[in-house]
């Protein structure tokens, strides 16, 4: 340990001081996510199964990333089924909300920041 004088105080020098490298740097990810681009559409009927009026996919560009739905099995309170299908299957990469909307931004939340959560 380094004394500032005889007497004084002891302390440990913090990082990036005189003799003692920086700290490291943190990674930047490999690739930045802007939640702004992703968008919400109807499922088109095409498509093969039961799809209702409200059954939503959710886009990032041209690539499906998720889906919202209406679901009759939901909490109560809490009908809106929203799951990122673009990731490993996880209970972190779905969940329910009060509204469409809200099933959005909770999705377009773990979208942006998966290792939060």
């Amino acid at each position: 340990m380094i004394s500032s004088d005889e007497d004084g105080p002891f302390f440990i020098p913090l990082r990036g001081s005189a003799g003692h490298p920086p700290a490291p740097r943190a990674a930047k990810p490999a690739r930045p996510v802007d939640v702004n681009k992703l968008t919400v559409a109807h499922v088109v009927n095409t498509r093969d199964g039961e799809w209702s009026s409200d059954d939503y996919e959710v886009f990032e560009g041209r690539r499906p990333v998720g889906r919202i739905t209406l679901s009759a099995q939901a909490p109560q309170g809490m009908p809106w089924f929203w799951v990122i299908t673009a990731r490993p299957d996880s209970n972190e990469n779905r969940g329910y909300a009060v509204s469409r909307e809200q099933a959005m931004k909770e999705l377009k939340a773990r979208w942006a920041n998966p290792s939060k959560f």
